[in-house]
């Protein structure tokens, strides 16, 4: 079965929407549809049912806090109490059920296994408007504005109505009901940015294997850190945009309704120094930040949970959905990173399986599996060694261009490039003179230069952006080639060690020879960015690995036969020069 590009593509940044396009494609039995119909259906169900549960104990928690009284303790706890037991507070918790989990169905596309990185300010403003992200911000938008809506009711008194009839029979805007309401949509469009500019989509796997309920556990806390650090920086925001422009959206509703605006206005210094409206927001906030943020954390859970595959299966229906396949998955990555995570683990912590791997079929003796297993992981090593090299003679060509740029005669107008492509460098000629000048025009204006100029580390956060699957890969070869020494009966990894030797060490070279050009220019700018650790823990997993095969073998690494540089790189390590 073939699938285009643009798939492939979109299966990485929305795996849980591709599966659907592809089980209309194929009823095959293939890989990714095994899997989206018995694993993913049920892990993302069960994680949104949990999230749905979680709902009345949060919204039960914000109803204690709301009618907080610290003078008057014990009205405080009766009519909370009362409030929590009356039907009134069943009806509305079951729509924040609802609500919550459509949120978190909707939710699920959003999630990636590869961070999606933007070279400038404006692709990133660009990716931002995408139709699928703004149609994500447009459900949080209402979402929460809903939501909002129904803690106004809860609360009672001057937050219930968006109307107050006096006694001289006219109505007035109930601007604490409003103010509320616009927090709410306000807070829903701050989470749809937090989601993705913070990375709360991209999922990480955990190679220490814990329970769900441990995960989950031991990120309660910083959710709550979290939570109510992004409510209090959003508010501080919100207070001076309502005192600016909250009187576009009353005077709009005055206006249609033919109501009075209060003698004392929200919009103004004194109207807003209200601790009791504060009080509100905050809790208003925290309900839907604490809500979201735990459904997307159970979602994550469940997703990134370990999945073993078989190894080999003796049944003609299910030979094309093993090990092996999983690791070939590209209608699906998330299926391909799961593959990945269970080869690492198995050649850590499975003797069992890893004599699977190290078996040989019968008849024939042919050694299937391990061939199988190392020659893809093999490939994601060189793929990934590839790019880095190509990354680097740019960077190196680049500046032998600047230096003759500099020697340049005055009177040449044209520059040249150096352009390399595959063993060939070829000459290209740089654009005329005054588009060069029109773009260094651009680039001079503050506001334009901001969004033209590239984030400093973007390409270097592209380029190990699925570097995930290199470290597992090259894990997973170095163990089973270590624990080869002792369980490998009939020799079938020692026939792919040379091969093995000259993939990780060349990745190696070139890890280490863009972390010392990167760390010559400038420095990153990405702080916090989930994705940044990747390039760092690829390359102490590499060296780490390299070692533990010499513990392993020797000196009698040195007999095989290896590329000259290969077996100058690996007597270094021998050596412990590097």
């Amino acid at each position: 079965m073939t699938h285009s590009r643009k798939d492939n593509s979109l299966s990485k940044r929305f795996p849980g929407a591709i599966f659907k396009t592809k089980i209309v494609k194929s009823m095959d039995g293939t890989i990714a549809d095994v899997f989206h119909k018995e694993v993913y259906r049920w892990r993302t169900g069960a994680a949104i049912i949990w999230s749905v549960i979680t709902v009345p104990v949060v919204f039960g928690v914000y109803v204690m806090l709301a009618y907080v009284d610290v003078l008057h303790p014990s009205q405080w706890i009766s009519g909370s109490l009362s409030t929590l037991f009356s039907v009134f507070f069943v009806l509305i918790c079951f729509v924040l059920l609802a609500l919550t989990g459509l949120w978190c169905c909707l939710c699920l596309p959003t999630f990636t296994v590869e961070p999606e990185v933007s070279g400038t300010p404006l692709l990133l403003a660009i990716s931002m408007c995408s139709p699928q992200k703004l149609g994500f911000g447009l459900v949080c938008f209402l979402v929460s504005g809903l939501s909002s809506l129904l803690c106004t009711g809860i609360l009672m008194g001057r937050y219930q109505d968006l109307t107050v009839c006096t006694n001289r029979d006219f109505c007035v805007l109930n601007e604490h009901h409003l103010f509320l309401v616009l927090y709410g949509c306000y807070t829903g469009v701050i989470f749809y940015l937090f989601h993705f500019l913070k990375q709360n989509n991209y999922l990480q796997f955990n190679t220490i294997q814990q329970s769900k309920y441990f995960q989950v556990r031991s990120q309660i806390l910083p959710l709550l850190q979290t939570s109510f650090h992004c409510v209090l920086q959003q508010t501080i925001y919100f207070y001076p945009l309502y005192w600016l422009f909250g009187h576009i959206p009353t005077g709009w509703i005055v206006h249609s309704l033919g109501l009075r605006r209060s003698a004392l206005p929200l919009d103004s210094i004194y109207g807003l120094l209200d601790m009791g409206l504060l009080w509100q927001t905050v809790l208003c906030g925290l309900l839907v930040h604490v809500s979201w943020s735990l459904g997307s954390l159970l979602i994550k859970v469940y997703i990134t949970e370990r999945y073993c595959f078989p190894i080999e299966s003796m049944l003609n229906e299910k030979k094309n959905q093993c090990l092996i396949d999983a690791l070939q998955c590209d209608q699906n990555i998330i299926v391909k990173y799961l593959g990945y995570l269970d080869l690492c683990l198995l050649s850590k912590h499975s003797p069992e399986r890893r004599q699977i791997t190290f078996s040989l079929s019968q008849p024939g003796g042919h050694p299937h599996n391990w061939t199988k297993l190392s020659t893809s992981c093999l490939s994601v090593i060189t793929a990934l060694s590839e790019k880095i090299q190509d990354a680097n003679w740019q960077v190196f060509s680049q500046a032998s261009i600047r230096s003759e740029d500099i020697r340049k005669p005055p009177g040449n107008q044209h520059g040249s490039t150096l352009t390399y492509r595959g063993d060939n460098v070829t000459k290209e000629t740089a654009p005329p003179q005054p588009i060069r000048e029109a773009s260094s025009f651009w680039r001079t204006k503050p506001i334009i230069s901001y969004f033209l100029t590239e984030f400093p580390d973007a390409k270097s956060r592209k380029l190990f952006a699925s570097a995930q699957l290199d470290i597992w890969a090259v894990e997973a070869l170095c163990h089973l080639v270590a624990t080869s020494y002792t369980e490998d009966k009939y020799g079938v990894v020692q026939k792919s060690l040379p091969q093995i030797l000259t993939a990780v060490i060349n990745l190696q070279e070139n890890v280490e020879k863009h972390m010392k050009l990167a760390s010559s220019g400038r420095r990153i700018s990405g702080r916090g960015a989930l994705d940044l650790p990747l390039k760092y823990v690829l390359h102490s997993s590499l060296k780490s690995c390299i070692y533990r095969i010499i513990n392993v073998f020797g000196v009698h690494l040195l007999n095989l036969d290896l590329p000259s540089d290969t077996s100058y790189k690996l007597k270094l390590f021998m050596d412990f020069k590097e």
